[in-house]
């Protein structure tokens, strides 16, 4: 993102942290911020699970010619036409040397140029899908002082998809799993079976299916196998809904 001496757009700025393009300047102004109204690192877990909803197939667009190719292969050419004295061996490797330099830096821009415009779609778009009015964002919360863990649930009605975001989770031996529930009317329905990974993150797209969408709360737990129709193990994180 560019620097500027006008005030920064707080939106703008959050789902630039999340695309990774800040630079120095926004993000001292967002660490600053953040230290102000830590409730923001609720919106930019919103922000990271709602991401992943996107398209991931934004097409890079790198130079439909071969660009790269055709450097190297005009580089060989030269190179073979050389004669075999010393100073048509030194003006071939400067002509070398120059093509490659000059075509890869033209290349490099390019793609910089592109990149530059598909991160800046990337914004955009995410910054609409978080602006439809029936999304939903629901914060885990620990139902001991033993449960370290926490993330959200982020639920796309019109997509039919959700993003379950979870971190500080602990690894489970054997065939026991994580398991998601959605919960409504004292009624328990399962959505979802995971495990954590290395780091003790969980980072899920699933679908979105009626049970969830229409849920008061959600809940996870811990479970000796997959698919239970009830929940059997430790109950550790649980959210509600917020009202739309």
């Amino acid at each position: 993102m560019s620097n500027n001496s006008q005030p920064h757009n707080l939106e703008e700025i959050l789902a630039g942290y999340v695309l990774g393009d800040l630079d120095e300047a926004e993000l001292i102004w967002l660490n600053k911020q953040l230290a102000i109204n830590p409730a923001l690192k609720e919106q930019i877990a919103q922000l990271k699970a709602t991401f992943t909803l996107m398209p991931y197939g934004l097409s890079e667009e790198i130079p439909k010619t071969d660009l790269r190719s055709q450097i190297l292969t005009k580089a060989q050419a030269q190179s073979r036409s050389s004669q075999p004295n010393r100073w048509s061996r030194i003006i071939s490797t400067v002509t070398v040397l120059s093509t490659l330099w000059l075509g890869f830096n033209n290349y490099n821009l390019r793609q910089q140029i592109a990149t530059g415009k598909t991160q800046l779609q990337s914004q955009q778009e995410l910054i609409a899908l978080l602006r439809q009015p029936n999304n939903r964002l629901v914060t885990f919360q620990g139902l001991n002082d033993v449960v370290t863990a926490s993330g959200s649930l982020f639920i796309s009605p019109e997509k039919k998809k959700a993003v379950l975001v979870l971190q500080n989770l602990e690894p489970l031996p054997g065939n026991q799993v994580y398991r998601l529930w959605a919960v409504s009317q004292k009624q328990k329905i399962g959505c979802a079976n995971f495990i954590p990974n290395a780091e003790g993150t969980v980072h899920i797209e699933i679908s979105s299916d009626e049970a969830l969408m229409n849920a008061s709360s959600v809940l996870i737990t811990i479970e000796p196998r997959a698919d239970t129709t009830e929940p059997l193990g430790s109950e550790i994180l649980t959210g509600s809904y917020p009202a739309i």
